[in-house]
């Protein structure tokens, strides 16, 4: 599986743009970077995104990607996501007030958008790939995802904190290559880590740990803030974890 980095920060500044993962160049894992990221082509190829929660930062790409391909594509584009997902984006984003609705246009038969909603813990088959949601530790409901195309596999934990459930799921993989998961604060700011429903290096080493996550599977880190990320890799190499690595915008992984 190709994936492109789209963007894999905690916030937006120059240099550094919110989460975006555009799988084999048809499937988004979150919508917070694509149009400034992505030519209005390969724009134009994608086919399904997958949102894994509300945070602005997971989602507000979609809004710049309808502009943008209207009248470029001859079917609409799925947004899947859990249902309390979905209704946040009806009721709050493109609601007509915010944003227009992109399910309704420019016809409702033949719109820009069509909502998919699915439950946690069900595989999803599409364009190849196997895309399973797994519940993650976050002040709003949210999930992760479990990709695979039947030769290997990766996790993208979406925005979590400490959790259980993520590595006992990572254990049933075996052709499992990576695991992409948020470290977004410092170890001096664990209060507001745990707030706010992320990880600090500290308390990744812990989770590792516990689960016993074996060492030969990559962690690669996303979601650093970028006004912390000078201390959070600094925490990160002093953890001595030679698999764990700093993901990287703009770049091409293959799992």
């Amino acid at each position: 599986m190709k994936v492109k980095i789209l963007g894999c920060s905690g916030s937006e500044t120059i240099g550094h743009m919110p989460p975006g993962f555009l799988v084999n160049d048809r499937v988004m894992l979150d919508a917070g970077t694509i149009s400034a990221a992505l030519s209005i082509e390969g724009q134009s190829k994608i086919t399904d995104i997958f949102i894994s929660h509300t945070h602005l930062d997971h989602i507000k790409g979609i809004l710049f990607l309808a502009d943008n391909i209207i009248g470029r594509i001859k079917q609409p584009i799925n947004i899947r996501a859990i249902p309390k997902v979905i209704d946040a984006i009806k009721k709050h984003l493109m609601n007509e007030l915010i944003w227009p609705d992109f399910t309704k246009i420019p016809t409702p038969k033949n719109p820009v958008f069509a909502y998919k909603p699915f439950l946690p813990g069900k595989t999803i088959d599409l364009a190849g790939l196997k895309i399973k949601a797994i519940p993650m530790n976050h002040p709003v409901p949210a999930v992760g995802f479990l990709v695979g195309d039947g030769r290997s596999s990766f996790i993208y934990s979406a925005d979590t904190g400490p959790n259980e459930g993520l590595w006992a799921e990572a254990k049933k993989v075996k052709n499992l290559k990576g695991i992409i998961v948020d470290t977004s604060f410092p170890n001096d700011m664990d209060f507001v880590a745990g707030a706010s429903g992320h990880f600090t290096p500290a308390q990744l080493h812990e989770d590792l740990n516990k689960a016993k996550v074996r060492n030969s599977v990559p962690i690669y880190i996303y979601h650093i803030k970028p006004v912390h990320k000078k201390r959070v890799i600094k925490e990160l190499n002093a953890l001595g974890r030679r698999n764990v690595k700093v993901l990287q915008e703009g770049k091409t992984y293959t799992f």
